[in-house]
């Protein structure tokens, strides 16, 4: 029987994350954070924001930052995944959170991964997520994008 990561893999080179951050999906925003902050967690990203990118400005509402010491989190309120999430990858957050893991190529992770891709994305506050089912729940690899690379998708 082949271990997780000889079935995550499949025989594959390892992908090469930037950064690993949990993302809570909640269905009352200012509930999580009193719960996280009473568990020594601060505010990083405030609600809401706009921000003025490259690929014009987006509201943020209903998406989070938090951290303490050298753990970050991300909560995303429900309505926000559903108007910035595929549709159909919304039930994998019934399972738990999902790990957003920054990489410097969603392209070269793709070729990385054996489990299966369920949806993928270029955002609009200028990123490209590739939404992955994995055997330890929803994974969302994403990528920062030059004006140039939104442009062309």
């Amino acid at each position: 029987m082949a271990t997780f990561d000889q079935a995550w893999l499949s025989g594959r080179e390892t992908p090469n994350p930037l950064k690993a951050t949990p993302l809570y999906l909640v269905d009352d925003m200012a509930s999580a954070k009193r719960r996280f902050s009473a568990m020594g967690f601060e505010l990083t990203t405030l609600q809401p924001t706009v921000q003025n990118s490259e690929f014009g400005d987006v509201l943020n509402d209903g998406c989070v930052g938090m951290s303490a010491g050298q753990t970050q989190i991300i909560l995303v309120e429900e309505t926000h995944a559903k108007r910035t999430m595929p549709p159909e990858v919304l039930p994998s957050f019934k399972h738990g959170p999902a790990l957003y893991v920054w990489v410097d190529s969603v392209d070269e992770t793709r070729s990385k991964i054996a489990d299966p891709v369920i949806a993928e994305m270029v955002t609009g506050y200028g990123t490209w997520e590739l939404f992955v089912e994995s055997r330890i729940g929803l994974i969302i690899f994403a990528e920062k994008l030059s004006q140039e690379m939104k442009m062309a998708s």
